[in-house]
């Protein structure tokens, strides 16, 4: 009977951890971030939400974690680069929302150019210099002129090239996808044409 009784503590705490960790989740994609793999197990240690000293608490907490996953339909998995793990909930979330902030974590170079060469290729548009200095992108405006200075020097990134507009707007563009006189009008109508032309 006493061994019964622990086994159905253990479900209980179980179930509550993961319960916690779906809140977690969920919680961090409200507030507009990704939640990685170690913060998650880092908290389930902190907040002591496993059923009992476990041997190994991270491959436990990791068990619940991937259970979680695999039961709820609004939350998701994205790895990193490096192979790290993020994670966020479609309910507060996009995932080309999350993408982006799973690509701001890396190399702030290689992020631009990603994202400019995707507007350019599957749009196809130009994107605005300043949509940089905005969430979820959050660079300074030196920081991204900084990265340009520095596409402009490396072979990898010759591509991506500037258009200004009319109204003195940058935008910025690949001329993998993109022609320069095309792009150039479509930057003038993002920025002016279709503003006096509703």
């Amino acid at each position: 009977m006493k061994a019964e009784n622990v086994v159905e503590t253990n479900i209980v705490k179980e179930e509550a951890a993961a319960k916690a960790l779906i809140v977690m989740i969920r919680q961090s994609s409200e507030a507009g971030q990704l939640i990685s793999e170690t913060e998650i197990l880092r908290r389930v240690a902190d907040q002591q939400l496993l059923a009992s000293p476990a041997a190994d608490p991270e491959e436990e907490a990791g068990k619940i974690l991937k259970k979680v996953m695999e039961e709820s339909r609004d939350l998701n998995e994205l790895i990193a680069q490096d192979g790290s793990r993020r994670y966020y909930s479609s309910q507060f979330m996009t995932e080309t929302y999350a993408m982006i902030l799973l690509r701001k974590q890396g190399d702030s170079l290689r992020f631009i150019a990603e994202i400019v060469r995707q507007n350019s290729e599957v749009y196809p548009r130009p994107v605005p210099l300043d949509i940089f200095t905005r969430p979820p992108f959050d660079l300074t405006r030196q920081e991204v002129l900084n990265n340009l200075e520095r596409m402009a020097a490396e072979e990898e990134y010759r591509d991506i090239v500037p258009t200004t507009t009319s109204a003195s707007r940058m935008f910025l563009y690949s001329t993998l996808y993109l022609e320069s006189e095309h792009a150039s009008m479509l930057a003038e109508w993002l920025d002016v044409g279709q503003l006096t032309n509703p």
